[in-house]
């Protein structure tokens, strides 16, 4: 495996401040790592206590030899989401008035990347959206609201194309391994200890997945962001398919100045716990990406467990009240 160590740190605080929320350009980054044929380890400008490299990213290459399925099942993916705030950058007037929306009339911003509409009372509305993105969680999930885990409403929806979707599980966590097994083994022992395996995909280190296709038509880059639920000392994995050609997409890491470009058949292991984001594709293929990682939100056992007794309403409704019981 080839070894690049990187000589850039921003800072953490810097790097939020300036880039989160925000699309990344070329000036988000100082170093094009171009992977072709050869498995890459990016490592950060520091080492751990025992003196070895801390990882930034992997790509293992010719990750993938299914037969081309799980790449056409994620090419047959059109979902959208309004419901990435960070990941589909900020909320520009230009853009909205194009909507028919004007500023104050018809929305109003909530964040610099989420806007909330005027309902039919003249009264704001509760949700805040964000702008549409080719982007769906696919997996289990918690409830936001109830407290309790169960999958997505794709799975129940796609139950075909979830059955095959679970194998990305299996070539995923074989290049995690070829990787790094040591940060691989530790990931797998949170999961075991900590996570039901009937909330891990296939029994294993993955919980969730995140299918994501850039284009130039639309979604054609993803703002810069730090992943939600991931583990504090894990890595997450991501899947890459490319179809025609194109230039751009890459998965920047602004903080060391670092920007990747993953061939196709890889998969890119990664510290997500970093802000990160994926530049402006530009021509006329597309990059289809599934991000498989382990949400720590879904873990019910040991100290890191959380019970999944319903929450809010939800909890008024599964205890009954004193009248009830009477």
């Amino acid at each position: 495996m080839k070894k690049i160590v990187v000589e850039k740190d921003l800072g953490v605080k810097e790097t939020f401040d300036k880039w989160n929320g925000k699309f990344l350009d070329e000036t988000s980054y100082d170093t094009l790592v171009k992977v072709t044929d050869e498995d890459v380890g990016v490592m950060k400008p520091v080492n751990s206590l025992d003196g070895s490299d801390v990882p930034l990213a992997y790509v293992i290459t010719n990750a993938y030899n299914d037969n081309d399925v799980i790449r056409n099942t994620l090419m047959s993916i059109e979902d959208v989401s309004v419901m990435r705030a960070n990941c589909s950058g900020p909320i520009l007037e230009e853009d909205m008035l194009k909507k028919g929306l004007k500023l104050n009339v018809d929305y109003r911003l909530r964040t610099p990347n989420s806007y909330q509409l005027k309902t039919k009372s003249g009264k704001w509305g509760m949700i805040a959206y964000s702008n549409e993105i080719h982007s769906v969680m696919i997996g289990f999930k918690r409830g936001r609201f109830t407290g309790g885990i169960d999958s997505s409403g794709w799975v129940k929806e796609n139950p075909e194309r979830w059955e095959t979707l679970q194998d990305i599980a299996i070539w995923n966590e074989n290049a995690f391994k070829k990787a790094n097994v040591d940060v691989y083994n530790k990931q797998k022992a949170f999961c075991d200890n900590h996570i039901e395996p009937e909330y891990r995909i296939g029994g294993g280190i993955f919980t969730t997945l995140s299918a994501n296709r850039y284009h130039i038509g639309q979604s054609s880059k993803m703002g810069a962001h730090v992943d939600s639920g991931d583990l504090n000392a894990g890595m997450t994995t991501m899947s890459c398919f490319r179809e025609g050609d194109y230039d751009g997409a890459y998965l920047v890491f602004p903080r060391y100045g670092i920007a990747i470009d993953a061939p196709d058949n890889s998969v890119i292991i990664a510290d997500s716990n970093q802000v990160h984001g994926v530049t402006q594709i530009e021509g006329k293929g597309q990059r289809f990406t599934c991000v498989a990682y382990c949400d720590n939100r879904l873990a019910t056992k040991g100290v890191a467990g959380k019970s999944e007794r319903k929450i809010g309403r939800f909890a008024a409704k599964e205890s009954g009240s004193l009248e009830d019981f009477i």
